[in-house]
């Protein structure tokens, strides 16, 4: 069972201090808010050397400690300035792979004598984070297949549950594309990763949030969505996510519901609906619900379909038939519920045993939920080997994840 999260009384498979003496990190890019420079300190109390990069101003007003090395060149001049950079490192942190920066640093990862990590949002989401060498979702080294995650399994770690994340996460984004747009003067070639213009995301976030707050509750509740009949869910991403351009035959989640309501209409059984569920953290710059419902009706499917916004993923994943997803990690947390969930993109836990693999129209009309021993080993096996368990945005979790991600680097050197 979850025990509450206690800052006081950290995961006991991290309580050994890792001895970093003698290895160099530095931190090219890190989540919005104070994360980087928490983890920057755990890293200099093993006795690592740290520096972070400095692209912009929101990376500045994050850091605001010694260690800051700004790079004020064009993104284009960015890969071959690292190369030469590389070796005064022994180990190079990215947060996730979208960007300019930090596929300059991706890459050329197989030719860096540093060690790359790779940080990122958990596949277990809410109460764990990823580290991966080199890459993680599509990009990750994890097998793809059963005989991956044979036995023995690796005893799962006492967990705390993290709480509350939402409203730390969003304030995070919004005042760090505040200060990188009141700074851009100051950084003028710095390239930001998004096709979106960071301030309107910003404003979409805030807009966004607000409206959440104030939505009835009661259309989302999976009780009430039930009872007009069974449905399946088709999971977004958040618009303009590295998952959709990088991982993904579709460029937006348009195309991707397009496909999806093209199979449905087609193959599924006549009494069945389908739930199309938005991405927690969408900046909702792209009126989703109007687009579900135009693709709806130019299919002959308005009334089968409905778009929610928010709802409990646990409770909806129990009462529904399946899950579609790009790749979503809501797909690992449906596969834990025992639904069944077709792939349509590239993931690391798509494969026999796990996901359906029969073609779309199969699973419409028959989906095949995982060998929940598989999933057990599964899970077990991913947890002890990519996952920590903590957070990036809750502010009491901060300084107890960054040490565990520091104790984390220590343990890659053991053996």
């Amino acid at each position: 069972m979850l025990a509450p999260f206690d800052p006081d009384q950290p995961n006991a498979a991290h309580r050994g201090r890792a001895d970093l003496r003698g290895r160099r990190f530095l931190i090219v890019s890190a989540p919005f808010g104070p994360f980087g420079r928490v983890l920057a300190e755990a890293l200099e109390q093993r006795g690592a050397d740290v520096n972070r990069m400095i692209f912009n101003a929101g990376d500045a007003g994050s850091w605001r400690r010694p260690g800051g090395v700004r790079f004020d060149s064009s993104a284009s001049q960015w890969p071959a300035h690292l190369a030469e950079i590389a070796c005064r490192y022994t180990d190079i942190v990215v947060f996730g792979e979208g960007g300019p920066y930090n596929q300059g640093v991706l890459g050329q990862a197989d030719r860096l004598k540093a060690a790359v990590w790779v940080l990122e949002n958990g596949y277990f989401r809410p109460d764990w984070i990823t580290l991966e060498r080199n890459g993680v979702n599509g990009s990750s080294g994890l097998p793809r297949h059963a005989d991956g995650y044979a036995a023995p399994v690796p005893p799962l770690p006492v967990t705390r549950t993290i709480g509350k994340i939402l409203p730390h996460h969003v304030v995070n984004i919004s005042l760090y594309h505040v200060v990188e747009g009141l700074g851009r003067p100051l950084y003028p070639r710095y390239r930001t990763p998004y096709a979106i213009a960071p301030w309107r995301q910003l404003l979409g976030h805030v807009g966004r949030y607000l409206g959440l707050i104030f939505q009835p509750r009661r259309g989302l509740d999976a009780e009430v969505i039930g009872a007009r009949g069974p449905f399946f869910i088709a999971c977004l991403q958040r618009e303009g996510d590295v998952q959709l351009l990088r991982y993904s035959r579709y460029a937006d989640n348009a195309a991707f519901l397009a496909a999806v309501m093209d199979s449905f209409a087609l193959h599924a059984p006549a009494d069945r609906r389908l739930v199309v569920k938005n991405h927690p953290l969408d900046p909702g710059l792209v009126d989703l619900a109007a687009v579900t419902r135009r693709l709806a009706g130019e299919r002959g499917l308005a009334g089968r379909v409905d778009f929610i916004d928010g709802g409990n993923l646990a409770q909806l994943c129990r009462a529904s038939c399946g899950m579609v997803v790009n790749n979503s990690s809501a797909a690992l947390s449906a596969l834990g519920f025992h639904t069944p969930v077709k792939v349509m993109g590239d993931a690391f836990f798509d494969f026999e045993g796990l996901t359906d693999q029969q073609p779309m129209a199969g699973f419409w009309r028959d989906p095949q939920a995982a060998d929940p021993q598989l999933f057990t080993r599964f899970r077990a096996h991913v947890i002890d080997r990519a996952q920590i368990n903590g957070n990036y945005h809750e502010p009491r979790a901060m300084v107890w994840t960054a040490a565990a991600v520091a104790d984390a680097f220590g343990r890659s050197s053991e053996g």
